[in-house]
């Protein structure tokens, strides 16, 4: 039975190959999506699940001393001691912290970006990541150190590298380190980053502090606990004793807090996997529709052939078998097809959304679980649907001549350009609000270069480096400095007589940096050796209120205001320009090159040579400001991603339904299309005929889908002080964009139809 079950269906399928190619390719399409995201959102849900101790372990967080709304992760390393001492709940404590500047040296291989990080002995006792090789209770002492599978085979090309020596050096020192353990990947997502880890006591300490963990006696202690620790009048916190506030954030969520701004922690805001989740439904339900609705509309030309097997005394049960046998082979060979393409794009996946999937991944059992749950209801929805559609059929209507009429499910049709045409909507937006980012006026020049020191002796030499430079043809200014407007910048807390404070952000430099930057000036004059006030910004001014603010004093300082220049942008366009002060540094840590109107390739090829006359020792490392500045929209980049591409994904799929619907019922209606052509109807008579149903679904779509995208992108620019305005042609060219696809994919269907001969379209039915 299953045999001759077989016969018919692939018989079938090769008869209707175009109809039958388009369910597949719906079908793989979804699959395909469904496969990718549904691994993806395990993997980032399931961050840091496979730490045995992730329910006592607890991220500290402190309030923002500078006023922000926001939690920072820098605690005190002095916090770290008070916590152990004071507090029996609290088992262990962990710090760590990065260190800049470091090279790491096997012999003549020399690395100087790896991600070092300085961590307590306790590392292991509160994180399990996998030991490669080497042990966990002995790997982190004054003279080891601990490297990633990756950075072992980097610099000895094996793994088994116990008790070899590496060079570690900083401007200041040097060391020989033993290594003592191999840290493998983790098989699930890890929210820590690090190529190699030493203990605190290896390298005199950067930093006073850092990302702090608690592992508590108990998973249930930490509310209680931070009752006690920000009650006492005692604790310790960068504005003095008892005016700190902390926090404690489950380990399993320090993922998700975008109060985690470190270079060693990764990040992603909870809001994405919430899209992440809608968007693979919505594709899913776009192909799973696709796929129902095209496999009933199949039977339309097959009434003859159910007719006759009700006639012959077809049983029910006879029905769903040959039906569950029919939708096993399409999703079945969907299902396998996707599994080649996905195992293929997962690179690309990885490289476009910043993903760490591999393709072992797949055979986790929630992956498995979870595909095979959606593939078994996708497939019995679609059997109980096809034989309560066929047993409710009349043997004597099947075997009569076929209707003209094709009935597709006009809600789903709906729902689905719905989805494409919102989609659409927020693309357009997303595109035009990312191209505003990347030109719009931030009040200084974007095209900066920025060199920094090889450390703080070195900045001495900073100033025979600008001569340098500055005599290179495609330079236009250069500036010692320290800062830029959006990076690299310092904040202080200003305290006023009044018990208020206020938090201005702080740049300096020589006498060229307000024309490196092209700062404008609005009033007074540039500081210098001579004239050592300060400049201040139109937001400082207003936000005073100073009437003459030239000669009158910083608020909150002894320095007095020499210049006032216009607002300008820090940090990004997500915030509202803060109060600057400008002051005058004749020394600094960092180059500013103003470069506009030269290629960026060409003048990098220039300093790196320059670079290397004055510092041989150290490579050459640059920044853009450009560059950083985008990377302060990661969130939102990684958002247009997914948006844009399920966008193109939505609307291919929904061309797949509309070609198959658009194909069964040129199939259906092709008697008529010859009666009325031998009576005289013009082709435009066939185009409104064919596509007048399609054309009222697709504007009644637009109508719903406009509204909605309004709303959801409106609600996405509040993140943004400056962005674009939601007009007209936002929706005007998404309208374009569905309506053009839409008229596509139907004249494929249309053209066939108009130029068949009518005497044909009559003798064939």
């Amino acid at each position: 039975m299953i045999k001759q079950n077989l016969k018919l269906i692939l018989r079938n399928l090769w008869i209707n190959r175009i109809y039958s190619s388009a369910i597949l390719l719906s079908l793989v399409t979804g699959f395909v999506c469904t496969n990718i995201l549904v691994s993806f959102l395990v993997f980032e849900t399931n961050t840091d699940t496979f730490h045995s101790k992730r329910d006592r372990i607890f991220q500290v967080f402190s309030n923002d001393p500078f006023g922000g709304n926001g939690r920072i992760t820098f605690v005190p390393r002095y916090f770290f001691e008070y916590l152990t001492t004071n507090y029996p709940e609290v088992q262990n404590v962990c710090q760590l912290f990065d260190l800049n500047g470091i090279v790491v040296k096997n012999g003549t291989t020399k690395f100087d970006d790896f991600n070092v990080l300085s961590v307590d002995s306790s590392f292991f006792t509160l994180f399990d990541f996998p030991l490669h090789r080497g042990r966990k209770d002995h790997s982190l002492s004054n003279n080891e150190i601990v490297l990633s599978k990756e950075k072992a085979l980097a610099l000895f090309g094996n793994v088994n590298v116990l008790g070899s020596m590496l060079t570690i050096s900083t401007p200041d020192t040097t060391r020989e380190l033993i290594v003592s353990a191999v840290v493998d990947r983790p098989v699930e997502n890890s929210h820590l980053y690090f190529d190699a880890l030493i203990h605190h006591s290896t390298l005199p300490p950067q930093s006073n502090g850092g990302a702090t963990y608690a592992l508590l006696t108990r998973a249930d202690a930490g509310e209680s606990l931070l009752k006690k620790i920000n009650s006492d009048a005692e604790r310790p916190g960068l504005i003095g004793p008892g005016k700190t506030e902390y926090f404690f954030i489950p380990l399993v969520k320090s993922y998700f807090s975008t109060d985690n701004k470190t270079s060693y922690i990764k990040t992603r805001n909870p809001m994405f996997l919430t899209v992440g989740y809608v968007v693979c439904g919505l594709v899913f339900f776009i192909a799973s529709f696709n796929f129902i609705n095209l496999f009933l509309l199949s039977w339309q030309n097959r009434k003859k052939e159910i007719g006759i097997k009700k006639t012959l005394g077809v049983t029910r049960r006879d029905l769903f078998s040959f039906s569950i046998t029919e939708a096993g082979v399409y999703v079945f060979t969907g299902f396998l097809l996707s599994l080649i393409i996905t195992y293929s794009i997962i690179p690309v996946f990885n490289n476009v959304f910043e993903a760490n999937l591999s393709l072992a991944y797949f055979l986790n059992v929630k992956i498995i679980t979870l595909i095979g749950v959606v593939l078994f209801f996708t497939g019995m929805l679609v059997v109980m649907l096809s034989v309560s559609k066929q047993w409710k059929m009349k043997p004597v209507s099947l075997i009569a001549t076929n209707s003209s009429k094709v009935k597709f499910n006009r809600l789903f049709f709906t729902i689905q350009f719905v989805i494409a045409i919102t989609l659409a909507v927020c693309s357009v937006t997303i595109v035009k609000q990312m191209h505003y980012i990347k030109n719009a006026s931030l009040g200084f020049n974007r095209q900066i270069i920025q060199l920094d020191a090889p450390g703080e002796e070195f900045t001495p030499a900073l100033s025979f480096l600008k001569q340098k430079i500055i005599q290179l043809p495609d330079v236009n200014n250069v500036s010692v400095c320290n800062g830029n407007p959006i990076f690299g910048n310092m904040i202080v807390r200003y305290d006023l007589d009044n018990e208020q404070f206020y938090t201005p952000y702080l740049f300096g430099g020589d006498e060229d940096y307000l024309k490196a930057l092209d700062l404008k000036l609005i009033a007074g004059e540039l500081p210098s050796e001579k004239n050592n006030g300060k400049v201040v910004n139109q937001k400082l001014v207003k936000q005073f209120d100073l009437e003459n603010p030239i000669g009158d004093y910083v608020p909150g300082t002894q320095d007095k205001i020499v210049g006032v220049v216009e607002d300008f942008t820090c940090g990004s366009f997500k915030q509202d320009i803060p109060p600057a002060i400008i002051s005058f540094y004749k020394d600094g840590r960092s180059i500013l090159i103003d470069y506009r109107g030269s290629n960026l390739s060409t003048i990098l090829t220039k300093l790196r040579e320059a670079w290397t006359s004055v510092f041989p020792d150290y490579s050459f490392h640059h920044r853009v400001i450009q560059e950083e500045l985008m990377k302060k929209y990661k969130e939102e980049t990684f958002f247009y991603k997914i948006i844009i591409t399920f966008s193109i994904i939505s609307m291919v799929l929904s061309c797949f339904g509309l070609f198959a619907l658009s194909w069964a019922v040129v199939q259906s209606r092709t008697k008529e299309m010859g009666i009325r052509k031998v009576l005289g109807a013009t082709p435009i008579d066939i185009l409104n005929l064919l596509t007048l149903t399609f054309t009222k679904r697709i504007i009644l779509a637009f109508l719903i889908a406009a509204p909605v995208g309004y709303y959801l992108m409106n609600q996405w620019l509040t993140r943004f002080t400056n962005k674009i305005e939601l007009d007209i042609w936002i929706f005007c060219i998404s309208a374009v964009m569905v309506t053009f696809t839409a008229f596509v994919t139907l004249s494929l269907q249309i053209v066939r139809a108009i130029m068949t001969n009518p005497i044909d379209e009559i003798r064939n039915d």
